[in-house]
């Protein structure tokens, strides 16, 4: 009986070894030469989050709030604490510990799509190779190189939740109701919000189907018991990630995903969520869908033609020629000319789509383009319409913009729906789906090879409507504009601008059509040649001519080098740099370890040397103004909108007088924000000394005096109205708690004598009650104030600011940052990782207990 077990288990040891090699592979000098990917995510990741990296490994613990970026602001979004959550440790262990940055996410989305396959019923050599093909579609190697780690893991374990519905509503309930909740709790801890929002969409769809389907059968009782179970699922799921939730959901509220603060003032953006503009930056264009077969279609990644040698070759002769035949020669001159303008094309993208720029392309494969199209005319079973509907839905998402009037109803009208950006995302669901309906085309024609001799015409349309496709495009790529919009727009426009330069703009024109015609003759018949490989094998297959043992393998090898192939143009060994190179990314400057040399326990930097608001080099040495984070606290980018942009600015142009330090000095003397928040220091050279801001408000200060205003704007406003250093602007909001109190103008002090990210101390001493200005970031969920060890309200002021009235005499006040949310939550998650640990012990038991009653009654 044991032998036979381990013999059922042998090839799933050997495909995971196998998976385990394949990663591996691909990521072979992370193993040979121990090199790391430069991931540019990553690195603001770590940027980000060196504040609470140093305090952890200083005193062990793991701090909620950083000043390290914006002013400060929750650390829910950058590194959260995970310790009361046991999906957390399940993958740990599922990755293997392989190394967490790429060999583990490879592995992973291979292991997963693995899963899927098998719970719908396909064999080990099918699952095998839609494993394959998902892992490696383009777009889930690029997110790797980006460094969207986390957003890598949670496509990774989307399969593997959409195999645990399939098979509670297919084959075992109860089995299938467990697997869902681990698999899906799983996906949810690595708390990518957004990767997790489309897989519900396309949960949504395959239930919405199931149900149809119930109905169609009269087996409505069982499918609301499955899905009740599936409920249940969702719940264990949850509870385990409640913490984690509940912060982030807290946090939404308050972050430019939340509702517009001066939205009712500007009637600019009535409705909750990103502006709409900013959902749909990057849209997918509606032609740009074929790189799903054919990578180069929009002339893949945004990198310059010049790094390309096949599209520059030949340039030179191509400019001079075209010069001289439109009567343009310099004689001796000409070759300089001819050098200029062949440095200015080459500097030119290769990718002429609808979006700004993009790392490349979302490829699903030429060959599994070609099985999904079969699926759809040989494939009769039931998981036929929601893969379909679920490919639909997400291109027509993809194309944001470009679709207009549908994608702004989904915006305006379905849930939740505009907290998310960069819509080319939805793109992940029709990677996933086309492998999976393509499997089922597939497996479809294997087990009824007739299929095809009865239905030939059927076959051929499969193959017209890719491979046909493929060959228009390879005999007629100029069929296409082959420049996008803005380029059109912008050549145009100098052309107008510059009549006498005129035909250097028509030479521009010329030679992208050129380049880019290239690129996609060459990605064409590349697809072409591999859909007419498959579609041979699959139809001598059918011929009887090869059998099953070489054809899955025969797909196999080529669905490899087809994906292998197009990932390697993104991530190859060119990628990879050495430790010391990845260390050095970090390196203090001059300005940077002067500094650090301040014995100032709590002040912030502002650096105009590098974009402020989109960078975290300063925020991995410093309590920074600026940083990068996808989603600041609203109150804090309204700052930067009002103010913050502009002083930056200023700053940068002073930076280039003559005498820099002077000017910017004189230029902070016009900056309330960056004082008020407590700026010391000023970053104009990495190289230079740092420019010290005689301007900064400090930690903490008095005010004699208070502004009420009745909008959020005159709040706003007020900030360049006032002297900060002795008027405080608050919301009338805030009227009951300001009450009758007297705001004295006797001298007292106030100074911060301790602080934490999470704890601020100061003593204070005044002759009266006095109203105190804080120069840390207002937050009403989490932030209590203390005087004397008795909690007092926080008043916002200046918009963004702490108040607080501190009571005559000496004084200890102190700001700690205890979110209900993460307090309770974790909690939460605590008692639900230990019911999930409870449900497991007693599932293998039963299991246990049924296997032994079994052999039990054998044996009688």
């Amino acid at each position: 009986m044991k032998m036979n077990r381990v013999k059922r288990l042998l090839p799933y040891i050997g495909i995971i070894l196998g998976f385990v090699i394949l990663s591996g592979l691909y990521f072979w000098p992370v193993v040979l030469e121990n090199k790391v990917l430069p991931q540019m995510d990553n690195t603001h990741a770590i940027g980000m989050a060196q504040e609470l990296f140093e305090l952890e490994q200083q005193t062990g613990e793991k701090a909620q709030w950083t000043n390290s970026m914006f002013g400060g602001m929750p650390a829910f979004q950058i590194k959260s604490d995970s310790s009361a959550n046991l999906f957390n440790y399940i993958n740990k262990v599922i990755a293997l510990g392989l190394p967490y940055h790429n060999i583990a996410i490879l592995f992973l989305y291979l292991a997963g799509f693995f899963v899927l396959a098998r719970s719908m019923g396909f064999n080990l050599g099918l699952s095998f190779l839609g494993s394959v093909a998902f892992a490696f579609g383009s777009y889930n190697l690029i997110i790797i190189i980006a460094g969207h780690i986390t957003k890598a893991y949670a496509i990774a374990l989307m399969a593997p939740v959409i195999g645990g519905i399939l098979y509670t509503y297919n084959r075992n309930k109860w089995g299938g109701a467990l697997f869902t909740a681990i698999a899906l709790g799983a996906e949810i801890a690595y708390n990518h919000v957004q990767i997790t929002y489309y897989l519900a969409l396309l949960a949504l769809v395959l239930v919405l189907d199931k149900l149809v389907r119930a109905i169609k059968m009269k087996a409505l009782k069982d499918f609301l018991r499955r899905t009740a179970l599936l409920g249940v699922s969702l719940v264990l799921a949850l509870l385990p990630n409640i913490s984690n939730l509940w912060t982030t959901y807290e946090y939404g509220k308050e972050s430019i995903r939340g509702k517009a603060i001066l939205a009712e003032e500007e009637a600019s953006r009535p409705q909750k969520g990103l502006d709409p503009d900013y959902v749909f930056a990057w849209s997918y264009g509606k032609g740009e869908t074929l790189t799903l077969m054919i990578p180069n279609f929009n002339g893949g990644g945004s990198k310059p033609l010049g790094m390309n040698t096949d599209l520059t070759r030949g340039l030179q002769q191509r400019i001079n020629d075209f010069l001289i035949k439109n009567g343009i020669n310099y004689g001796q001159h000409q070759g300089q000319l001819v050098n200029q303008l062949s440095g200015e094309i080459m500097q030119q993208s290769q990718y002429w789509g609808s979006k700004p720029f993009t790392e490349g392309p979302v490829y699903a494969g030429a060959i599994m383009c070609f099985l999904f199209v079969l699926a759809l005319f040989f494939y009769k079973g039931d998981e036929k319409w929601w893969l379909l509907a679920g490919t639909i839905l997400s291109i027509v998402l993809a194309w944001g913009h470009n679709f207009e009037w549908f994608n702004m109803l989904m915006l305006k009208y379905f849930p939740l729906y505009n907290k998310f950006r960069t819509v080319e995302m939805t793109l992940v669901l029709a990677s996933l789906c086309i492998p999976v309906l393509g499997l089922l085309g597939l497996k479809t024609v294997i087990q009824d090879p007739d299929l095809i001799k009865q239905n030939t015409g059927k076959f051929l349309a499969s193959l017209a409507l890719t491979g046909g496709v493929c060959l228009f495009f390879w005999l007629f790529p100029e069929s296409l504009s082959l420049v996008s919009a803005f380029e059109l727009q912008s050549i145009n426009a100098g052309k107008a601008a510059q009549p006498d330069q005129a035909i250097i703009y028509d030479l521009l024109l010329q030679e992208l059509k050129y380049a880019r015609a290239l690129l996609l003759k060459g990605d064409a018949f590349r697809s072409l040649v591999l859909i007419f490989l498959a579609s041979a094998s699959i139809w001598l297959y059918a011929k009887k001519t090869i059998s099953l043992k070489y054809l899955i393998p025969g797909l196999i090898i080529l669905v490899g080098l087809d994906m292998w192939g197009i990932d390697r143009r993104y991530i190859n060994k060119d990628s990879f740099i050495s430790e010391r190179q990845a260390n050095s990314q970090f390196s203090p400057t001059q300005a940077d370890l002067r500094i650090k040399a301040d014995s100032d326990q709590h002040y912030r930097v502002f650096s105009i040397d590098r974009n402020a608001f989109n960078e975290v080099h300063t925020s991995y040495f410093h309590k920074s103004l600026g940083g990068y984070h996808g989603a600041k606290l609203r109150r804090y980018q309204d700052l930067i909108d009002y103010y913050l942009t502009n002083d930056f600015q200023m700053l940068r142009v002073a930076a280039n007088d003559t005498n820099s330090v002077a000017t910017i000095q004189a230029v902070l003397a016009r900056t309330p924000a960056i004082n008020m928040l407590n700026a010391k220091y000023i970053i104009y050279n990495g190289e230079s000394d740092p420019v010290q801001n005689p301007y900064a408000m400090g930690n903490a200060w008095f005010v004699n005096n208070v502004r009420m205003v009745s909008t959020a704007l005159d709040e706003l406003l007020g900030i360049s109205e006032v002297d900060l250093s002795n008027t405080a602007v608050i919301h009338e909001e805030f009227a009951e708690i300001l009450g009758n109190e007297t705001i004295g103008a006797e001298a007292g002090t106030i100074e911060l004598i301790s602080y934490h990210p999470d704890r601020l101390t100061y003593k204070a001493n005044t002759a009266s009650t006095q109203l105190a200005v804080f120069s840390e970031v207002y937050y009403s969920r989490g932030w209590k104030a203390y005087v004397n060890d008795v909690e007092v309200p926080i008043i916002r002021a200046n918009y963004i600011l702490r108040s607080i009235f501190i009571p005559a005499g000496e004084s200890t006040v102190e700001f700690r940052f205890e979110p209900t949310s993460y307090k309770y939550g974790k909690l939460i998650s605590i008692a639900g990782s230990i019911l999930l640990i409870a449900l497991l012990i007693f599932s293998i038991v039963v299991v246990v207990k049924r296997k032994d009653d079994k052999i039990l009654n054998t044996e009688v």
